[in-house]
């Protein structure tokens, strides 16, 4: 009885084996065209990796490899056939396309890789879902559609923020270097090097940015985090903007969160800040002089420096006009803030 129960439990497992092992299967497309006669290349993907290369030659090359894994050899070459990629040139744009079969359903495993090798002053347009995608440098048109999915890019120069697009969802995003950029985040983190000027419409994202010229920002429920920028001008909602070194303009309309600017450099020239139940803190020396109107209701206002003009107040609320410290005047500075208070040192 025993030997005939160990018979079984053998028989069970070598089953188990010729069914849940798996079986891979694969299929290749490899597509090229003379570099001269390519000027954009568009991606549509989908379940995979998009890897856009700068290896130089004479030739663009999109390279696919659909890998399928399932219980059996039948099955695999069954899901292979229901995967397609289908490649059209016109002129001189070429575009590919994944599609998947409408039947394609069930918990199956399986990837969609694409491997190009492309000049780097050809227009791109990728779309991925569910997959990463990489760009190694870009000196021409870009457009990033990415859902579910990480986005990395070396560098992207554009002449202009309509030249560069970067729309990401559910993601991360790691760009080295980016000039001009118009980004629309969605529930993401975001990582930028140098850049020069963007334009940012985003929520319930995380954005930490070494270096900007210029940035314009519609954020809800986001944080920003500058090491240094030049002019920020925005409007937030449940956003908090923490920036380390603030150069010549600050102009924002917030409600519900911080704002802070550590360092303000002594040529700056204009800070127009409005905010509602949060805190504004500007580190402005002691040694610059600058025209002021302050109000505050409910909340208190620190001056590091010596005042010159009116002072009211009024019930709960405060309000100042006139100038700060004792040398020329070089700046504006406005500030208005209900339930939060104002440090302006």
């Amino acid at each position: 009885m025993k030997s005939k129960f160990n018979f079984l439990i053998v028989l069970f497992t070598f089953a188990f084996f010729l069914t849940g092992a798996g079986a891979e299967e694969t299929k290749e497309y490899n597509e090229s065209w003379p570099a001269s006669e390519v000027q954009s290349l568009s991606i549509s993907n989908k379940f995979g990796e998009v890897r856009i290369n700068n290896n130089g030659g004479s030739e663009v090359t999109v390279d696919v490899l659909i890998t399928v894994n399932a219980s059996t050899q039948v099955k695999a070459k069954q899901m292979l056939e229901q995967i397609k990629v289908d490649f059209r040139k016109s002129g001189g744009s070429v575009r590919a396309v994944t599609s998947i079969d409408d039947d394609f359903r069930g918990q199956k495993e399986f990837s969609i890789d694409y491997t190009v090798n492309i000049p780097s002053d050809k227009n791109l347009e990728i779309s991925n879902k569910f997959g990463n995608t990489f760009v190694n440098k870009l000196n021409a048109n870009g457009s990033f559609s990415i859902e579910h999915g990480d986005f990395n890019a070396l560098t992207l120069n554009g002449k202009n923020v309509d030249d560069m697009k970067i729309d990401l969802a559910f993601g991360k995003a790691t760009v080295d270097g980016l000039t001009f950029g118009k980004l629309d985040i969605k529930h993401s983190t975001v990582f930028i090097g140098e850049s020069t000027d963007l334009i940012i419409n985003s929520s319930h994202s995380v954005f930490n940015i070494e270096e900007a010229n210029s940035v314009e920002a519609d954020s809800k429920f986001d944080s920003f985090s500058f090491e240094e920028v030049g002019e920020f001008r925005g409007l937030a909602q449940h956003t908090n903007l923490k920036i380390e070194e603030l150069g010549k303009i600050l102009k924002v309309e917030s409600g519900y969160g911080a704002i802070s600017a550590e360092e303000v450099k002594n040529d700056f020239e204009l800070i127009d800040v409005k905010n509602k139940f949060g805190s504004i803190k500007l580190g402005i020396s002691e040694s610059v002089s600058y025209d002021l109107k302050a109000k505050c209701t409910h909340c208190d206002i620190d001056l590091g420096s010596e005042f010159k003009g009116n002072r009211m107040s009024d019930n709960f609320t405060k309000e100042l006009e006139g100038k700060v410290g004792s040398g020329t005047s070089t700046a504006k500075v406005t500030v208005v803030s209900e339930f939060g208070g104002i440090k302006l040192r």
